[in-house]
């Protein structure tokens, strides 16, 4: 028989998670959430001048990263043409410029990483930046927010649908806040006892609302979507990120365990460890974040071969 039209309750898409177990997290998302995503974009970008059909929508990202169904919507919600770009050209960004130019680029979505890659002058031609999926620099807010472009921080779990809240940009003042929460998400800033902060006091981050996904594992959904009966929520998925509640918009302060992020992807440094150590030939392994001169973070992963612990145990006395 031929498929029903999907429900507002039907699944979307899954997308699968890092985990410090190395066991990937499928997490669910309904049309209902991700139409409810849709709008609350529509509403807030572009007010004055909205997405149409003479816009051409960057398509840059991975399908395997949920931003790339905003770069998808962002084009379709408003008619305007979706352009797919080479993987290897976005992310050297060493001839974007002209080739944004030449296909008369006007809109993109992206992460902080990839934008600071990009020579000053490849978005000469865009009026709309959105940048998310980990933490943005000032400095590097101060090179983009510049006159004629409208310049968007945005933050959101998968487990939320894509955005959960965003903050327009203007300049590279500190702090680069990642905003008021998207019409029709609720956010919450919680101390330990899951009580809700005072202005100004940091805590963990709990959303709720109408972009709530699920985990396709029941155990994990019942521990992570659980209630907030401090706010009268019956459903709210904490989401270890510490930020502070400030009433002109969030301030992202990092994670409150060793789950990080690096070009927009989410990482368990315990699962990178476990890998390295799997390796032939090493015994011990670590990993970590660093930071480069030119302000890039990357990860970096220290091991110690078999060889080595050998020569140590040989040379030590006894």
């Amino acid at each position: 028989a031929p498929p029903a039209p999907p429900r507002p309750g039907d699944d979307a898409w899954v997308i699968f998670t890092s985990g410090s177990t190395g066991r990937p997290k499928g997490v669910a998302v309904t049309h209902r959430a991700a139409a409810a995503f849709v709008d609350a974009e529509a509403g807030l970008f572009l007010r004055g001048a909205p997405l149409g059909p003479g816009d051409r929508v960057l398509a840059g990202l991975s399908v395997a990263f949920d931003a790339s169904c905003e770069e998808m919507w962002l084009a379709w919600r408003h008619g305007a043409c979706l352009v797919p770009a080479p993987r290897a050209l976005v992310r050297t960004g060493a001839d974007l410029g002209p080739w944004f130019a030449e296909r008369g680029i006007t809109a993109v979505s992206t992460v902080p990483t990839l934008a600071a890659l990009w020579p000053p002058d490849a978005l000469d031609g865009v009026r709309l930046l959105i940048l998310g999926g980990e933490a943005c620099p000032a400095e590097l807010a101060g090179q983009l927010a510049v006159p004629g472009r409208e310049v968007w921080n945005t933050y959101g779990p998968t487990e939320a649908t894509v955005v959960s809240c965003a903050a327009r940009l203007t300049d590279g003042r500190e702090p680069v806040r990642i905003g008021l929460p998207l019409a029709g998400w609720d956010l919450a800033v919680v101390d330990r006892r899951g009580e809700p902060v005072a202005p100004g006091e940091s805590g963990e981050l709990v959303i709720g609302g109408a972009g709530l996904a699920r985990y396709l594992d029941p155990a994990r959904d019942t521990t992570a979507y659980a209630p907030l009966p401090a706010t009268g929520w019956p459903r709210a998925y904490r989401s270890g990120d510490l930020v502070r509640a400030d009433p002109e918009g969030l301030v992202f302060l990092g994670r409150a365990d060793d789950q990080i992020k690096i070009g927009g992807r989410r990482i368990e440094l315990g699962e990178i460890d476990a890998v390295l150590r799997s390796l032939p030939a090493v015994t011990a392994a670590a990993s970590a974040v660093r930071t480069t001169p030119a302000g890039t973070r990357v990860l970096v992963g220290y091991v110690v071969p078999a060889s080595l612990a050998a020569s140590v145990v040989s040379a030590a006395p006894g």
